[in-house]
């Protein structure tokens, strides 16, 4: 009796074994496959609007072809949603949006460009203002990188649309737009992460470098995120609204960090709440 006992728990565990020699092989052969998943993931530097919209149609990749750039085609990454306006606006602190995910075969990408529709407007003061595209603008959605992405590893890639630096008045109450793209992994970058008090403030907060300048809102929760920053020291400034004082300090960064800083309450300007 105690055979025939053991005689069953051996065929039980035969459908488990068979069973893990299958995932096994599946999951060798998609590492031989050289292939890895990417995802393109939307993230904003706000400027001094209420809200941005515009339509995203997707994201293209250019990867190493067999010749360098010779041979290589572009892979698209559709944002699938049927409403394609999106509210760039909104994609501050932890906020990010997937525009797509893909599985492609692991390289290097050369170059992203972002797809946008026909339509983008601002709202400001509660005003709906449409935004007029500047000649030639496709060439500003795209975007030359260095990126390798790796084999069997889940593989993301920032697009940071700088609001700020997109959006620029025409001198006669329009708004025109210049797209002002930027792509990053956060494996090659630095971030800053902290929180602002009190909520309600909103401040602007900068990074300064000798080189460039990277800035970001607060979220609703005075949370902010300043991400893909070449790793070095910072100057972080953040610009409060009135009746709040400006601070400044520095922070050191390094690459594949993020440097949190503890919460920082804002001091009110005497004169300004008299």
């Amino acid at each position: 009796m105690e055979a025939l006992t053991k005689i069953s728990r051996i065929k039980l565990l035969i459908p488990s074994i068979l069973l893990g020699c299958v995932a096994l092989l599946s999951y060798c052969g998609d590492a031989s496959d050289n292939r890895a998943l990417v995802n393109i993931l939307l993230i904003d530097a706000p400027g001094d609007f209420d809200q941005v919209w515009i339509e995203i149609r997707g994201v293209e990749i250019l990867p190493q072809g067999t010749r360098g750039a010779e041979n290589a085609n572009w892979i698209f990454f559709p944002y699938t949603p049927a409403n394609k306006m999106v509210n760039v606006s909104e994609q501050v602190g932890e906020s990010r949006l997937l525009l797509g995910r893909k599985e492609i075969h692991a390289g290097a990408v050369s170059k992203i460009r972002l797809l946008i529709g026909d339509e983008y407007y601002l709202l400001k003061n509660g005003a709906r203002i449409p935004l007029n595209p500047v000649a030639g603008i496709e060439d500003y959605l795209e975007m030359d990188v260095e990126f390798n992405v790796p084999v069997g590893f889940a593989f993301d890639i920032y697009i940071d649309f700088n609001l700020a630096s997109s959006i620029i008045s025409d001198g006669q109450g329009g708004f025109n737009l210049k797209p002002a793209l930027r792509a990053f992994t956060v494996a090659q970058t630095a971030t800053i992460r902290g929180t602002v008090l009190p909520n309600v403030a909103r401040p602007h907060i900068f990074a300064i470098s000798e080189k460039d300048t990277f800035g970001t809102l607060t979220g609703p929760n005075g949370l902010f995120l300043l991400r893909g920053l070449p790793p070095g020291p910072y100057q972080v400034k953040i610009a409060a609204r009135p009746p709040y004082l400006d601070t400044a300090f520095m922070v050191n960064t390094l690459p594949d960090t993020v440097s949190q800083l503890p919460n920082f309450n804002l001091r009110m300007n005497e004169e300004d709440s008299e």
